[in-house]
């Protein structure tokens, strides 16, 4: 692993803007240090972020950046390539600094990965008995779940089955000390992979974990290879190992009446909030979206509209992340195409406010606790940049 520090720092306070609510600094601008791209998607409260990008060789790895001294960010990398297999949906980082993605493997198929910045070896997490790849996409604040998938190849290739997996640590007593390890297991599928289960003549062959909390909510999708998509949340079994399966709701409260029949859940705080987005005639018309927790109907969610820029639906608008102050991280298009980093509330999802990334085109990913967002930018057809910005 190689530790350098940022080549150089972008600080830029900007002042609210029209729908800003929030002065604003960007703390990071730019990709790992003799890269050309990068993108961030996690960030845990001391201030470390993770994500993708590439090195001076051109290689695609995991990266980090430390802003625990916001003046003075270090980057780092894996130091192994990483495949990219799902790595929209994201990367994750603990609250005490585990990293959780993916690498590549020799047969070119991605491996579920764990390393830390302070140079102990990482760990390849394994798959299912008999799958041939894959990949980690979440970790809990606490460190002790991770989320993603599992899958092997069919037809020679030209088609996939991936399954829905939780690795869970581990510890056992060996030598007189104890021993830490992970162990995968297949989260249930409730038989919503059946042929014509949830869409008439179609087969939700790709299942993944994209959320995970202290409570050890699951949140994911499964879709089918023409992206028919359904948001679901798994729930510790009660008195029992393992987890329940539950598919979230598709019909919205506000501001009207809605079926949204694509959904998809990405991110899930400690107080059971969930954060999307869904779409009523496929994914080129999606709507973010929040589904909130009713603790007093065993559990059971509400699904919320969260407000994009243009006031309909159309392009691209998602909520990637939600944290545990209740606020959503995300991407929202305007009437005219462009795309701006975006933030909403729980409280008051009617309100949309942007984010100061640079450039002209913006996604945020997660926000922690202390009000930085992370996420990624790029001017006109450029390449992809990481960007982290303090809200004040």
């Amino acid at each position: 692993m190689r530790r350098l520090r940022l080549l150089f720092l972008m600080v830029l306070t900007l002042i609210a803007t029209t729908r800003t609510a929030w002065t604003q600094t960007v703390l990071v601008a730019g990709h790992y240090p003799g890269g050309t791209w990068a993108e961030l998607h996690d960030i845990n409260d001391a201030g470390l972020a993770v994500g993708w990008g590439d090195v001076a060789s051109g290689d695609t790895r995991m990266i980090a950046v430390s802003l625990a001294d916001p003046s003075n960010p270090v980057w780092f990398e894996s130091g192994v390539s990483s495949n990219g297999v799902w790595s929209d949906e994201g990367i994750g980082v603990s609250g005490n600094g585990l990293i959780a993605g993916n690498i590549n493997t020799a047969s070119g198929d991605a491996r579920a990965y764990l390393w830390t910045v302070d140079g102990m070896p990482g760990i390849a997490l394994g798959t299912l008995p008999g799958d041939d790849g894959s990949a980690a996409i979440a970790i809990n604040k606490s460190g002790t779940l991770i989320v993603g998938t599992s899958y092997h190849w069919l037809n020679n290739k030209r088609d996939m089955w991936a399954s829905p997996v939780v690795w869970t640590l581990v510890f056992t007593w060996q030598n007189g000390a104890p021993k830490k390890s992970w162990v995968i297991h297949a989260l249930p599928t409730g038989g919503l992979e059946q042929h014509g289960a949830v869409f008439k003549n179609d087969v939700l062959n790709n299942w993944g974990g994209w959320g995970v909390n202290d409570r050890g909510q699951i949140v994911g999708d499964a879709w089918s290879d023409r992206f028919e998509e359904i948001a679901l949340v798994w729930t510790p079994a009660a008195c029992s190992e393992g987890w329940t399966i539950k598919q979230l709701p598709h019909q919205s409260r506000l501001p009207v009446a809605a079926t949204y029949p694509f959904t998809e859940a990405l991110s899930i705080d400690n107080d059971g909030y969930i954060a999307g987005d869904m779409s009523a005639d496929g994914w080129n018309s999606n709507v973010p979206a929040l589904w909130v927790m009713d603790f007093h109907k065993a559990p059971t969610w509400k699904l919320e509209v969260l407000e994009n820029l243009s006031g309909m639906p159309g392009g691209t608008n998602t909520a990637w992340g939600i944290n545990d102050l209740g606020a959503i991280s995300g991407v929202s298009m305007d009437t005219a195409g462009n795309e701006f980093a975006t933030r909403w509330i729980n409280t008051n999802p009617g309100v949309a406010t942007l984010i100061g990334f640079p450039g002209d085109y913006g996604r945020a990913m997660k926000e922690n606790s202390t009000g930085i967002v992370v996420g990624r930018y790029r001017y006109g057809t450029g390449p992809l940049q990481a960007a982290a910005v303090a809200l004040h």
